[in-house]
């Protein structure tokens, strides 16, 4: 009997490690579409963890590419700068594209995207588009897996081409390009990776009131143990918001509120916001509103990252030792099964 009970606890160990191994996994080509100027779909968490090292994102010398045409291309270039002997955790690239129809409708791209020269296809779609006419014309944001392409950093190349072969046509927003990497001198980090696609617009025409034209997201999880002020070095929200160009808007971070956030910056058609949240963090589920007042926009994704110096996050989220744990409590179990045996 005694044997049959330590093998059903060391069974039931066994998926933990499992569940912890396979918590980055992600469906391939994963398609994600709203309809209307709502707040209706909110960013989705595409990773989150801890680390030593940090979080990268550009959009090189991106711009609007105006109408592109059948067989035209929108090429990017993308600079990555690592510290000496980084190494890359993952690298996700985004197509942010607007304006996409055929004629007098709304359509959705063909569109065939290269990096560094290599064919890559999306894991993940987010579209977003008016719902009603006229111009119900979608917008979206597609994610891809280029981790396989990156390996020190360097210069990078991304080019998207309209590969319809009738008369579709559409417009990139931009391009970004987002790395995480380890860095055995650097400080820990806890990040959060939103991704998405959510038009909103507060219009009086189509009947839409701010509070409705809102997008709300959560980092989900816990931040810190004890005092933020002993235990967090830093905390960093960025934002990117397709298309947001007036200054009619609002960001809200928990019970913090910043007006007129998104008013072209860096260009008219891809607003970015970088901010120290710091002393508006909580201690779990920090929340996060992008409201539209007029200006019409696509929260596209938003990163916040957690920094905590020399001071070690919480144990429980440390990467490999749930598995050591794990490994431990089994070796324990094979001496007691071969002592009463």
């Amino acid at each position: 009997m005694r044997h049959i009970i330590i093998a059903m606890v060391i069974l039931s160990l066994i998926p933990v490690v499992a569940a912890e191994d396979a918590s980055g996994g992600h469906e391939q080509s994963e398609q994600h579409a709203g309809e209307g100027y709502a707040g209706e779909s909110p960013l989705l968490t595409y990773r989150h963890g801890t680390i030593r090292g940090d979080l990268i994102y550009t959009i090189g010398d991106s711009r609007y590419s105006g109408r592109l045409h059948p067989n035209a291309t929108y090429a990017v270039n993308l600079s990555i700068d690592l510290p000496e002997g980084a190494r890359v955790e993952f690298a996700r690239l985004y197509t942010y594209w607007t304006w996409s129809y055929i004629g007098s409708d709304g359509t959705y791209p063909d569109m065939l995207v290269t990096f560094d020269g290599t064919e890559i296809d999306p894991d993940q779609t987010f579209t977003d588009r008016k719902g009603i006419a006229p111009y119900d014309y979608p917008a979206g944001t597609y994610c891809y897996d280029v981790t396989g392409h990156i390996e020190s950093g360097g210069a990078h190349t991304a080019v998207v081409e309209n590969a319809a072969t009738d008369f579709k046509k559409f417009s990139m927003n931009g391009i970004g390009l987002l790395v995480l990497y380890n860095d055995p001198d650097g400080d820990e980090i806890r990040y959060w990776i939103k991704e998405g696609c959510d038009i909103i617009y507060a219009s009086e025409e189509v009947g839409i009131t701010a509070e409705e034209a809102t997008t709300e997201f959560v980092f989900e999880g816990d931040v810190h143990q004890g005092d933020v002020a002993d235990d967090v070095a830093g905390a960093i929200l960025t934002t990117v918001v397709a298309s947001g160009d007036k200054g009619e808007n609002t960001l809200t971070f928990n019970e913090e509120t910043y007006r007129g956030v998104y008013a072209g910056d860096p260009y008219p058609d891809l607003a970015i916001d970088e901010r120290d949240v710091r002393e508006h963090l909580v201690t779990r589920d920090n929340t996060v509103q992008i409201r539209d007042e007029g200006d019409f926009m696509a929260p596209s994704n938003a990163f916040l990252v957690v920094s905590y110096g020399s001071h070690q996050p919480p144990s429980e989220s440390t990467p490999g030792f749930g598995s050591l744990l794990t490994i431990l409590m089994i070796t324990v179990s094979i001496i007691v099964i071969r002592r009463v045996s």
